[in-house]
């Protein structure tokens, strides 16, 4: 999310063609599962298809943003960059009137203001923010916090480098511009501060701060905006027409926030990948059994009567074996006896001759 809402107010809207499509995807994917899921007799596939649907989603949303992220990176990068800005006005030439460009210098002014930090600006801002609480007469107590502007001063200034100068126009209406300004605690009076503030009944202050926001002589700042000459002749940058208007600080910049951008958009991509590959593999995994399952009852239920017959005829052949075995013991048996009897009786008719000769 954090990368959406950066290139949102760092670049501008994103096309509206992602969200359709985005949505489009979700609801076929969502169609599947539940033609999928109707099915519950094995409560692992509703989990797998709900699983490969959620990946399939974070699949295409990756995808489709980080394609958006390297389109607006690869535009950027191809805006026309001006290195020296002397060379600013052979660009509006001719029939040129107007072009989308990249520039870099440092703040100058010929009338700069003095911030009470002892510094010379060109953008200054003092700002309070107040926290309080108010007491209704039914007694129970609000506490909020207010945030108030209580001076901004500007005077005209303009961006250089050694080669020359550019008036910059608007340029708080810059997206960034919030960003480059150089933040100072501030020791107002609270007299001061609360002088022009109507109070309510019940109104407390709990505390109070204030700071100071500047834009200083000789900070470094690139802007892409829209380059056209003035009724004089003069070269200034302005906001364009149909696109956001971006400033930042510090040198190389721009640069920096391009390849990140880049950067950011190949992560995007290769989580999209990776997504892609897992619903890959849970297809080839349960590809198999989801087409015998839902695409094949008959063919599903013909293979659990075979697999029961043959269950029964296993045991069945193991019966017959046991009543077999118990039969070839209960001859064994007999034998035995028999083998005891003829013994038994050999022994006595020995012992009665014996007896006889006696």
């Amino acid at each position: 999310m954090y990368f959406l809402n950066d290139v949102v107010s760092d670049i501008g809207v994103i096309d509206s063609f992602i969200i359709p499509d985005v949505i489009s995807l979700y609801l076929a994917l969502i169609a599947v599962e539940v033609r999928a899921g109707g099915d519950n007799s094995d409560p692992a596939m509703p989990t797998v298809i709900k699983a490969a649907v959620y990946l399939s989603c974070g699949a295409g949303v990756f995808y489709l943003l980080g394609r958006e992220i390297k389109r607006r990176a690869n535009y950027l990068s191809n805006i026309l960059r001006v290195i020296e800005l002397k060379r600013l006005g052979d660009y509006l030439q001719g029939d040129t009137t107007n072009i989308l460009v990249v520039v870099s210098g440092k703040v100058g002014s010929a009338e700069p203001l003095n911030c009470k930090q002892g510094l010379l600006s060109v953008f200054v801002e003092e700002k309070a923010k107040v926290h309080f609480e108010i007491k209704l007469e039914s007694g129970h107590l609000i506490k909020r916090s207010l945030n108030y502007l209580l001076q901004q001063n500007e005077t005209s200034w303009y961006l250089e480098d050694n080669t020359g100068r550019v008036n910059v126009v608007e340029a708080e209406s810059a997206v960034g511009f919030r960003d480059i300004l150089n933040k100072y605690p501030l020791n107002i009076p609270s007299s001061e501060i609360f002088k022009k503030l109507v109070k309510p009944e019940g109104f407390k202050v709990l505390k109070y701060c204030c700071h100071e926001s500047a834009l200083n002589i000789g900070a470094s700042l690139t802007f892409v905006g829209e380059a056209v000459r003035d009724k004089a002749g003069n070269i200034m940058i302005q906001r364009p027409k149909d696109l956001s208007f971006l400033v930042f600080g510090g040198e190389g910049s721009f640069n920096k926030m391009v390849s990140h951008r880049k950067a950011n958009a190949e992560i995007y991509i290769f989580f999209s990948k990776v997504c892609g590959t897992i619903v890959v593999a849970m297809a080839i995994m349960y590809g198999v059994h989801f087409v015998r399952k839902f695409l094949l009852p008959f063919e599903w239920e013909k293979n659990k009567d075979l697999r029961k017959r043959s269950e029964k005829t296993i045991s069945d052949s193991a019966a017959v074996q046991s009543m077999k075995k118990k039969k070839k013991k209960k001859k064994r048996k007999k034998k035995k006896m028999k083998m005891k009897m003829k013994i038994k009786m050999k022994m006595n008719l020995q012992l009665h001759f014996v007896l006889l000769n006696l």
